[in-house]
């Protein structure tokens, strides 16, 4: 058993064996020191940091602000701020989308992650490829962890955030202007101000607050010269030498550039702007060929010469491109100043650096070696320095205590490269005075003091002093004085604000904002070239607005580029740590909230731009968007319709005519193409409506807003609705609200991406609302909006408001107002018009002559050759008429055919020539005219025919020559149609020939157009010439030869009865001439004859015999009687002719023969007698006719001879007529039931006899009838008519009300009554007619129809009832034929029912707003009625509400309540507005109108009628301090209890030095501050921790009281340092090391194994420990908690159980718990007190204490 004591001792013993092993494991051995995954989000969390302090900000940069490009590559840079010092760390990157690559130094891909391949490193870089389009936001999870290195978690620290950026919209712009300072500042440079005076040019140029600059020059007028000021127009913040920052936070120089001293990159360029990547310059200076810059990250930068190495980079090379001047860790500059070849910097800390030139001491160092790199300054002041001047060769720098020092030449070195005599040599001010500001630029120092006046020393040749002397070598100057570095009081009244030296004058800026200058001048201070000794007031008054901004955060003051000992103020820009929000960097001290931006104080972004959380300025809009508004944190992209070309753009411009745009966030409108046109601003738009899959719509920017559209269904085509699109940003959500100002009823839909319906609004009221809000649609979305016509025609407004969902805050201004519809998209050019051009707002008519049929042309057509257009716009040609025609393309007119030519058909391309023979005397005809006769056409396209001369002629048309008139013709005019033939009596043997000529005697021309004249002929004669005939010889004479002119009469026997014989006749038989020139010969008389020739004598004639006759004169024969004929006697001159009953039937007879019985012969002369015919008969012979059969008999047969030969005619037969031959049957229609009829029968009325030969008539059957007589067949009754019985005569009609369709019908039956919506006007219808459109006929059988009642309409033929007019509608009258005569019920009204005649109005406390309804809307909550016949609700005004439906009346808000709007619903919208301002207390700002907003007020609803200043309200916190506020600071202790009151940050002072403990760097005033002392592990309390007399500011071990000074910085104490004076050594020879290390691992192994066998004898006592021993402090106290003993029991050494042999020994590997060193290796101490470690690839290795070095571990 073991007693206390003793177990203190073992546990004491192993404590120190595990001392020494931690102390042989290396300080890089830690945990996971090659890298960890699946720690990004929970950091230490996961297990794998060292530290449970989260005090680092994880630091991620590189990513898109904007959102990230599909698919592309991102260079990420990783790291922190805060947490441990030091420079190891590690760190763990993931991203749920995208893949990393490309890890650079110190880091590696790991599991798809990224994390630190050894802890060499605190920053880390690695590329991102962003994820495929669609993939939604990527999320990046950081854990960073800073570790001091020495293998405890002592020290480390972590910390974890995430960011997530969405995928970039496809029409953004993702350029982003940088940002930069605010506002314009005053002087010398420093990152708290801005230079707005310098002299550098030798004119002074000074910096106006609207970025113009002043410079002076002299100007003569009237032989007066003076210095004038020229303002010219800039954008200057700052300025130095040839650079300037400008407003848009770039920096812009130009002038010389022989060493690249303007930074451009190239030595050639004399003008650009230097590129800083993304920081931005807040401070510069310019030396005399370089020039340094502070930018926002704190880091300094410089440029131009580098042959001293005044860049400090390291190398004598010069730079066109700035360089990283290094210096120092944890080192930033507070103000930078380059001079002479060489720079100083102030630091944060007080201290100065300089760097370059240093032949005058002017580094500072102790030497006048250059240095390219920056080297500590040692002034020897053991003070801060808090300003800094670099004039000359020299420095000169403020102190915290207002005393100036100055080093360099003249001060500490008077001769290049000479001995330097000590740190610094004070500047001895007046007693009392200390010197606020500082300039010194080249010779010549001057400083601003503590009470306003102005010191200068140094050079004064020319009078820089300002104090009326001046010094100089030349004695003709005039200058007496002395130069020196004693300073001297400035002539010049009233307190400097700013000054500014230059080469040999001096220029400073007093409180009223004067401007005077003093020294050498070229003219520009007053005009002449005379040295100025005293102060000259400048010709300037525009002080007042000069870029003057100085601050004086803690009030106590001082600038704060001169109060860098505000205590906790670890950056040296003014402002305390606890108050800082980057109290690392001292160009920033401020974060503005969103919407604001600032350096110096917070502002509102102008519009155009805006300002993220933390903006030192405000960003440009990108082009693409604008912002309308000043103060807000975000742009709006362009509208579609719209456009914004340029940057900081405050309204969006809607596209001009000719263009249009319909994408959103565009910089640009599209110019319409060919064939297209857009009207644009001011014109006609249309936004596309829902269409299938296609989906068109317009594009809504991501803005509140309201949009302006219209819905017209009567336009063409019809306007049914609209569509749009609306990208809605993550964490977003929008409502809407849409109203038409002309009434009309249009509702609202919101979709989601997939064309899900979200929610949707179909109010009746007018106002229609709809919200993504309650629904599953979420941000970072597509959502659609669909406004939809439902009734009417008009204007609608759609009032969109986005909001956030985080807070509820709107996104832009729902005010603003959008015409959505306009310039959206372009539209074609109409049939008859077309656009060649682009961007264009109208098209052009087709000119004429030219034409365009479809739409959307780009150009005219030219109407074809045969077709034209006269007129303007046309979209076809009219084709050339007849008599036209159009002969080439593009003809605007017709062209008339040409006299002489023709156009015979339309579409004519060209004219046709009239032919020979015809011509064309007009223009435009569609013929030409054939010559007329007497005229001829003898060629092609004549316009005129040509008369015919004498002696031709033309008697056709269309003649092409005339005729020659013929032989025996004449033509004795002009235009003859025709020759005239020559006379008789005239002939003419020639053609051609105008006359004729006369016969000659014995001659003749007997007929007309002879072509010669004609002899008589024989038995002619003619005895006058131009006889048309010769003269017959005359009757009885006789002309025997041609051509005689006399004649010859006959001799008796002879005679000639013609004239014109050549000869006599002899008298011929049967006649006889008995004298001389006889015309004829005498006949014998008749009855006799003469068979002889020339018988001269009547004698000669012999007498006729018997049966003969003769019966003419002059016969020479007799004629025999001819048969029928006879002749009883002789010398008779004729026959007799045979009389009536008889005949002759041979010649010659001398008798005639009587005709027998049976037959007849009623002519004479004739040789037969007849046959009686038939039907007759003859009795007796030499009859001259024959007898008929009577009427009503008849004879077939002829000859009969007997009477009884006539039979009587038969039953059904007739013979009406004497002399029937045959007896006739009666006709159809007739009937004849006796015989010897004469006549048949007709069939009576209502009977017919259907065939021939009837002997009787048939009655006609029942359903037939017949009127008529004689008919062989019955009618049918006719539809509409009926016969019941047979023989009847006539049909019987059906009554009214009844029809029949049917004929033949027999019955009263077969009429059907008329069907319901139908009458039958008339009997005897056949069919039923349908009521007409407005009747009705609810019954069968009836004769008319009944008219439509009030109420009621029949709109159809036919109908048997009448439709009622559906409720919400009404109509008074009768016969209504359509529903249109139904009204519908007026707004205001309604109709409850349906077939009403009248409409009802809306009663109190119910409105009706639309027309057509069936009931009145109760009035909703926030609206009353007080009226009868409301068409709308009235808006509750505002200050009342209207809580119930139906409400007739109001009620008002509480005392000191308003509502926000009209509408207000209850009590709930009355918000209190305490102070009256009709801001409600929630959105008012300042809800007790005492001037501070509510957010910063602690008393938000305190006293009212007060405004809060600092003289009673000392803290600004809104509580009035002698009446409201205990806690006049603001800092939660009660003033009773605050050592520091009114400072807020402050309310205990332990050291009572007036510096509160949160601010005061240094507690105990011990010299050493609070956070050195922290990691010191010092107490930052006591003023010498370890008691050893050195107080801890000076002693180099504060917790070692046996050491306190380290003279070569190694870290081991110069007590028991061997080699004090030796930073690479500290203890004796190895040998002694080695010997005492080997005892000491000698004790250890003892140790070692007495520990073993101790904790082998407690194995059975305790219980096991199954956790590894940990290095933390914390394992080892738990170790020290009692454990049970078992008493008197034997120590066992081996294993109590037998049954199973020895297990083997386990394979050793590491712990969960193992650390993780810098090269991967896990390291960790066995229970056994061996320390292992194991490699990456597995093996395992021990550590020798012996050797102090690791060796294989075999297993």
């Amino acid at each position: 058993m073991m007693d206390g004591s003793s177990r203190k001792t073992r546990i004491a013993i192993a404590l120190f064996l595990i001392s020494i092993m931690l102390v042989s494991v290396p300080d890089t051995a830690f945990a996971y020191s090659s890298g960890k995954t699946g720690s990004s989000s929970n950091g230490c969390g996961g297990g794998g940091c060292h530290s449970s302090t989260s005090t680092v900000t994880p630091v991620l940069t590189g990513l898109p602000s904007s959102g990230y490009a599909p698919d592309s590559t991102y260079s990420i840079s990783i790291g922190g701020t805060g947490g441990s010092s030091g420079s190891e760390g590690g760190f763990n990157l993931d991203s749920n989308v995208g893949t990393f690559s490309n890890p650079g130094s110190n880091a590696k891909l790991q599991s798809g992650e990224v994390t630190h391949s050894n802890s060499n490193s605190r920053s880390w870089t690695v590329d991102w490829t962003a994820p495929s389009t669609g993939s939604g936001s990527a999320t990046f999870y950081l854990a960073v962890n800073f570790v001091d290195g020495n293998g405890g978690t002592s020290g480390d620290s972590w910390g974890t955030d995430t960011w997530s950026i969405s995928e970039a919209s496809s029409t953004s712009n993702s350029n982003n202007s940088t940002i930069g300072p605010n506002q314009p500042g005053s002087d010398r440079g420093s990152v708290f101000s801005n230079s707005i005076i310098d002299l550098d040019s030798g004119s002074p140029v000074l910096v106006m607050s609207n970025g113009s600059l002043v410079t002076f020059s002299a100007i003569t007028v009237n032989g007066s010269t003076s210095s004038i000021a020229d303002f010219t127009e800039d954008e200057v913040i700052s300025k130095a030498g040839q650079c300037a920052i400008l407003q848009n936070r770039t920096l812009r120089c130009r002038g010389v550039n022989n060493y690249g001293q303007l930074g451009l990159g190239s030595n050639s360029l004399m003008n650009g702007t230097v590129d800083f990547g993304s920081n931005i310059p807040v401070a510069i200076s310019n030396g005399n060929t370089h020039t340094c810059a502070i930018l926002d990250d704190a880091s300094l930068k410089c440029w131009g010469r580098n042959n001293h190495g005044q860049l400090g980079d390291g190398s004598y090379v010069n730079r066109n491109t700035p360089v990283d001047v290094n210096l120092g860790v944890n080192r930033t500059a507070v103000t930078v100043s380059a001079g002479n070849d060489f720079t100083c910097a102030l630091l944060n800390t007080g201290d100065v650096k300089c760097w370059g030139y240093n032949g005058f001491g002017t580094l500072a160092d102790g030497t006048t070696t250059d240095s390219n790199t920056p080297v500590n300054a040692n002034h020897s002041t053991g003070i801060r320095a808090v300003s800094l001047a670099t004039p000359g060769y020299s420095v000169c720098s403020i102190f915290e205590n207002g005393s100036v020092y100055c080093w360099g030449r003249s001060y500490t070195v008077s001769a290049e490269n000479g001995a330097v005599t000590n740190g610094s040599v004070n500047i001895p001010f007046s007693a009392g005075r200390s010197a606020v500001s500082l300039d010194g630029t080249y010779w010549h120092t001057c400083a601003i003091l503590d009470n306003g006046s102005m010191n200068c020393w140094g050079l004064n040749t020319h009078g820089q002093w300002g104090d009326g002397t001046c010094s100089s070598a030349i004695s003709t100057s005039g200058c007496t004085g002395q130069d020196g570095n004693v300073p001297v009081q400035v002539s010049i009244s009233g307190p400097v604000l700013a000054i500014a030296t230059g080469v040999e004058s001096t220029c400073a800026i007093v409180q009223n904002y004067s401007l005077a200058c003093w020294g050498g001048q070229s003219g520009e201070l007053d005009g002449t070239n005379d040295d100025l000794l005293l102060p000259h007031w400048m010709n300037f008054d525009a002080g007042a607005d000069l870029a003057f901004s100085d601050q004086d955060h803690d009030g106590d003051g001082l600038w704060n580029e001169l109060d860098t000992h505000i205590a906790g103020d670890d950056d040296g820009d003014g402002v305390p740590a606890s108050s800082d929000p980057y109290p690392s960097n001292p160009a920033r001290w401020l974060d503005c909230p969103s919407g604001q931006w600032g350096r110096l104080t917070c502002q509102d972004s102008p519009p155009g731009h805006f300002s993220l959380f933390g903006s030192l300025y405000y960003d440009e809009c990108i082009t693409g968007s604008y912002q309308p508004e000043s103060g807000q944190n975000a742009c709006h992209l362009a509208s579609a319709g719209n456009y914004v070309s340029s940057s900081a753009s405050a309204t969006q411009t809607q596209c001009g005519p000719g263009t249009y745009q319909g994408g959103i966030g565009q910089t640009g409108c599209i110019d319409t193409s060919p064939g297209n046109w857009s009207h644009g601003a001011g014109g006609y738009g249309e936004a596309p409506d829902f269409s299938g899959n296609a989906l068109p719509r317009v594009n809504l920017s991501d803005r509140s807003a309201t949009y302006l559209g219209e819905l017209n269904a009567g336009q063409n085509p019809a306007d049914h609705g609209d569509f749009f699109a609306i990208d809605v940003p993550r964490n977003s959500g929008f409502s809407l609200g849409l109203t038409s100002p002309s009434g009309a009823n249009f509702d609202i839909s919101i979709y989601n991406s997939s064309m899900s319906l979200v929610t949707s609004s179909n109010s009746s009221s007018g106002y229609d609302t709809a919200s993504t809000n309650s629904t599953s649609f979420t941000g970072d979305s597509i959502a659609f909006i669909h406004v939809n016509r439902t009734s009417g025609n008009g204007t609608y407004e759609m009032v969109l408001w986005l909001f956030s969902t985080d807070d509820g805050s709107l996104i832009g201004n729902s005010s603003f107002q959008i015409s959505v519809e306009v310039g959206v998209r372009q539209y074609q050019c109409s049939p008859g018009s077309f656009q060649p051009g682009t961007r264009q707002s109208s098209c052009l008519g087709a000119s004429a002559g030219n034409y365009v049929p479809s739409s959307g042309a780009s150009s005219q057509i030219q109407c074809e050759p045969g077709t034209y257009q006269p007129m303007y716009g046309q979209t076809s040609c009219v084709q050339a008429s007849a008599g036209n025609y159009v002969p080439s393309s593009g003809a605007s007119t017709q062209t008339p055919a040409s006299a002489g030519y023709y156009v015979p058909t339309s579409g004519s391309v060209s004219q046709t020539a009239c032919s020979e023979g015809t011509y064309q005397n007009s223009t435009g005809q569609i013929s030409c005219i054939n010559a007329d006769p007497g005229y001829y056409v003898p060629s092609n396209a004549s316009i005129s025919q040509t008369a015919c001369s004498p002696g031709t002629y033309q008697p056709s048309n269309g003649s092409t020559s005339c005729l020659d008139a013929d032989a025996g013709y004449y033509v004795n005019n002009y235009t003859s149609t025709s020759q005239t033939a020559c006379s008789p009596g005239t002939y003419q043997p020639s053609t051609g020939q105008s006359t004729c000529l006369n016969a000659s005697p014995g001659h003749y021309v007997p007929t007309h157009a002879s072509a010669s004249q004609t002899p008589c002929s024989v038995g002619t004669y003619q005895a006058l010439p131009g006889q048309d005939k010769c003269d017959g010889a005359s009757p009885g004479y006789y002309v025997d030869s041609e051509a005689s002119t006399t004649q010859t009469a006959c001799s008796p026997g002879t005679y000639q009865p013609y004239g014109s014989q050549t000869s006599c006749l002899d008298s011929p038989v049967g006649h006889y001439v008995d004298y001389s020139a006889a015309t004829s010969p005498t006949p014998c008389p008749s009855g006799t004859y003469n068979p002889a020739e020339s018988s001269s004598d009547v004698s000669d004639c012999l007498a006729a015999d018997p049966g003969n006759s003769v019966p003419y004169n002059g016969s020479y024969f007799q004629i025999p009687c001819t048969a029928g004929h006879y002749q009883p006697n002789s010398g008779q001159s004729q026959c007799l002719e045979s009389d009536s009953g008889h005949y002759v039937p041979s010649n010659g007879s001398t008798t005639q023969i009587a005709c027998n019985a049976g037959t007849f012969q009623p002519d004479t002369g004739m040789t037969y007698c007849l046959d009686a015919d038939a039907g007759y008969y003859v009795q007796s012979n030499g009859s001259s006719s024959q007898t008929p059969c009577a009427a009503g008999t008849y004879n077939p047969q002829t000859g009969s001879n007997d009477e009884g030969d006539c039979s009587d005619a038969e039953p059904g037969y007739y013979a009406p007529t004497e002399g029937a031959p045959s007896q006739l049957a009666c006709s159809a229609g007739t009937y004849q039931p006796g015989s010897r009829s004469t006549s048949c029968i007709e069939s009576s009325p209502g009977n017919y006899v259907p065939s021939d030969a009837s002997i009787g008539q048939t009655p006609c059957s029942a359903g037939s009838y017949q009127p008529g007589t004689g008919t062989t067949s019955c009618f049918d009754a006719e539809p509409g008519h009926y016969v019941g019985d047979i023989g009847q005569p006539s049909q019987m009609p059906c009554s009214e009300g009844s029809y029949n369709p049917s004929t033949g019908s027999n019955s009263s039956i077969d009429c059907t009554p008329a069907d319901p919506g139908y009458f039958v006007a008339h009997e005897g219808s056949p069919s039923q007619m349908p009521c007409s459109e407005g009747t009705y006929q609810p019954n069968s059988g009836r004769s008319s129809c009944v008219s439509a009642d009030p109420g009621h309409f029949v709109s159809s033929q036919g109908r048997s009832d009448q439709s009622q007019c559906p409720a919400g509608t009404y109509n008074p009258q009768t016969d209504s034929t359509s529903p249109s005569d139904c009204l519908d019920a007026d707004p205001g009204s309604f109709v409850q029912s349906s077939a009403s005649h009248s409409q009802e109005k809306c009663g109190p406390g119910s409105f009706q707003s639309n027309s057509g309804q069936t009931s009145c809307d109760p009035t909703q909550p926030g609206f009353y009625a007080p009226n009868e016949g409301q068409s709308q609700q009235t808006p509750a005004p505002l200050d009342f509400y209207v809580s119930e439906f139906a409400s007739t009346t109001l009620e008002g808000c509480p005392e000191s309540y308003i509502t926000l709007e009209e509408g207000a619903e209850s009590v709930d919208d009355c918000y209190s507005d305490l102070d009256g301002d009709r801001i409600h207390d929630d959105s008012d700002p300042d809800d007790d109108g005492d001037g501070i907003d509510d957010v910063y007020d602690h008393c938000p609803q305190g006293l009212m009628g007060w405004s809060s200043i600092p003289t009673n309200d000392y803290d600004l916190d809104g509580c009035n301090d002698s009446e409201e506020d205990d806690d006049d600071d603001n800092d939660g202790f009660p003033d009773s209890d605050d050592a520091l009151p009114l400072d807020s940050g402050e309310w205990i002072d332990s050291d009572m030095d007036g510096i509160g403990d949160n601010s005061d760097t240094d507690d105990d005033n011990d010299g050493l501050s609070d956070a050195d002392e922290a990691t010191a592990g010092s107490n930052p309390l006591d003023p010498d921790s370890d008691d050893d007399n050195f107080e801890d500011g000076v002693d180099a071990f504060p917790t070692d009281p046996a050491e306190w000074a380290d003279a070569d910085g190694d870290g081991y104490g110069d007590n028991g340092d061997a080699f004090p004076n030796d930073a690479d050594r500290h203890l004796e020879a190895d040998n002694t090391a080695m010997y005492a290390f080997i005892g000491s691992a000698l004790v250890v192994t003892s140790l070692v194994g007495l520990g073993g066998w101790m904790v082998m004898r407690r194995r059975k006592t305790t219980a096991p420990v199954n956790e590894s021993i940990q290095t933390e402090v914390a394992d080892f106290t738990e170790e020290l908690t009692p454990m049970p003993v078992e008493t008197e029991k034997p120590i066992q050494f081996v294993n109590e159980s037998h049954e199973e042999p020895e297990a083997k020994p386990s394979k050793i590997s590491a712990p969960d718990d193992a650390r993780m060193n810098e090269h991967g290796q896990l390291v960790w101490v066995e229970l056994s007190g061996e320390v292992y470690c194991q490699n990456p690839d597995g093996s395992v290795m021990s550590f020798d204490p012996m050797s102090g070095t690791w060796k294989p571990f075999d297993q």
